[in-house]
């Protein structure tokens, strides 16, 4: 008996260690909701405050570049030309995550 109440012992600190560990994985990033179209909202690790963000458009041109200075950031992509954009999150040269955003024209959102 005292055999099985150490392998369940070890069993639950294993699995909750699991758990809080990929609770605070410090590589991820994650795009939170936005009732806008124009915009992306990204959350991050505190881990990656001071990092870079580089978008570039379809044709592998730098359009503009950031410094994440908080753990949750907005891109506004109001007032860019409609194309295909590739967000990349780096940290120390490391690039952590990328991500896509297309910005297209929709015709029936145009007012005559």
């Amino acid at each position: 008996m005292k055999t099985l109440s150490i392998i369940l012992t070890i069993s639950l600190f294993s699995f909750t260690a699991n758990v809080l560990a990929s609770n605070s994985n410090p590589d991820s990033v994650e795009i939170a909701e936005s009732n806008r179209m124009d915009v992306m909202v990204l959350r991050f690790h505190k881990d990656q405050v001071g990092g870079q963000i580089v978008i570039s458009d379809s044709k592998g041109e730098e359009v503009s570049k950031m410094t994440i200075k908080r753990k949750r950031m907005i891109i506004d992509f109001d007032k860019v030309n409609f194309g295909a954009y590739k967000i990349k999150v780096m940290k120390e040269g490391a690039e952590i995550a990328t991500f896509n955003y297309n910005k297209e024209l929709i015709l029936s959102e145009v007012v005559r």
